[in-house]
């Protein structure tokens, strides 16, 4: 019960002014924050929705984070096969040089320049990585998580294998005094030679120095390869590649024998092919790029759907609340008028007590 007694028209006025500064607070509070849903108690389904919309967008936002590193990733790994690429033009260049060479010793100069560029290749593969990934050597995968619930799209890129013979680190992999292919120890399955003429042989399956395999397909399953030079001299100590009077095997060529041509044009047909099997892994690669490409920009659009849709049901129109503020401001300063109108009527009634 009230302390005081308030006449009808006092308290109808003082009631009015109440319920103004609430709609005041209200709209100040709208203009201050931009939104006309602030909490679940303003309208609750509204914000509820708004929550489950944001959710996502954060959700996918983050995802666009992953392609953005993913679309790096393929093309870390195509600027690889553009050099490799540039590489097997040049080893092209050299093996015709040697095909119209008749001096072998001057063809076998020019086979440890062609195993110099195989070193290279070898070295350009490894460099080819972004991020822990190298979608060009090892049949790396690059999964692409496009939905914000993991798994629930996406996208596996599938990585290949240009590999050299052997496990042996980059550095290991280097010409020896000969000219030849050499790696750290024979474990490796890639030593040639050393200075006390201990040969090792460069097999693990492929027959070849250098080699691409398709995805998955294993170390065993060569698509294409390239072999090295190599020579025995079949009077003396081997200089690489088998022991002494042993034949070249599959994964050398002679450079300097006296039927050097027809070896020769059989590695430029192996270079033509590495190089085939070398694009066609490349579009493959490619044609996952536009996926992701795609999918990355829808992403960006569906983010931007979900915000605004989000905002539309929570922001508030700031011209309809600054002008429902100013009726406000109006109305208050009309109550007011009101409220010293109805306290004037009591104070008459102290004129008559007078």
């Amino acid at each position: 019960m009230s302390d005081f007694s308030l006449s009808s028209g006092i308290r109808s006025n003082l009631l009015a002014l109440q319920k103004n500064s609430k709609l005041f607070d209200r709209v100040n509070e709208r203009l201050a924050s931009g939104k006309k849903v602030n909490s679940p108690v303003d309208n609750p389904t509204s914000y509820f929705a708004d929550v489950n919309l944001k959710d996502r967008a954060m959700g996918l936002r983050a995802r666009l984070d992953s392609m953005g590193q993913s679309i790096q990733r393929i093309q870390a790994a195509d600027t690889g096969i553009s050099r490799v690429r540039t590489v097997i033009t040049q080893m092209k260049g050299v093996v015709n040089d040697a095909l119209g060479q008749t001096n072998p010793d001057l063809r076998a100069s020019l086979g440890k320049q062609f195993n110099s560029l195989i070193v290279q290749m070898s070295e350009l593969v490894k460099d080819s990585g972004y991020a822990g990934v190298n979608l060009v050597s090892g049949n790396e995968r690059d999964s692409v998580q496009f939905s914000e619930s993991f798994d629930d799209s996406s996208l596996d890129v599938l990585g290949f294998n240009i590999q050299r013979n052997g496990s042996a680190p980059a550095r290991e992999f280097r010409l020896d005094s000969n000219g030849f292919l050499k790696a750290a120890s024979p474990s490796e399955g890639a030593v040639s030679s050393d200075g006390n003429f201990d040969v090792y042989d460069l097999a693990d399956g492929t027959n070849y120095a250098i080699y691409i395999s398709s995805p998955y397909s294993g170390i065993q399953s060569a698509a294409a390869g390239i072999r090295s030079f190599g020579a025995v001299d079949p009077g003396g100590p081997a200089t690489a590649y088998g022991a002494q009077g042993e034949s070249i095997g599959g994964h050398n060529i002679d450079w300097a024998a006296d039927d050097f041509q027809v070896h020769l044009r059989s590695l430029v047909a192996d270079l033509e092919k590495f190089d085939d099997v070398l694009k066609a892994q490349a579009s493959a690669m490619a044609n996952s790029l536009a996926v992701i490409t795609n999918r990355e920009n829808f992403t960006a659009d569906l983010v931007n759907v979900l915000e605004t849709g989000g905002d539309r049901l929570v922001l508030a129109d700031l011209n309809e609340e600054a002008a429902n503020l100013l009726a406000l401001q109006t109305a208050n300063q009309l109550g007011t008028q009101s409220l010293s109108l109805a306290n004037q009527q009591s104070q008459s009634i102290l004129q008559l007590l007078g």
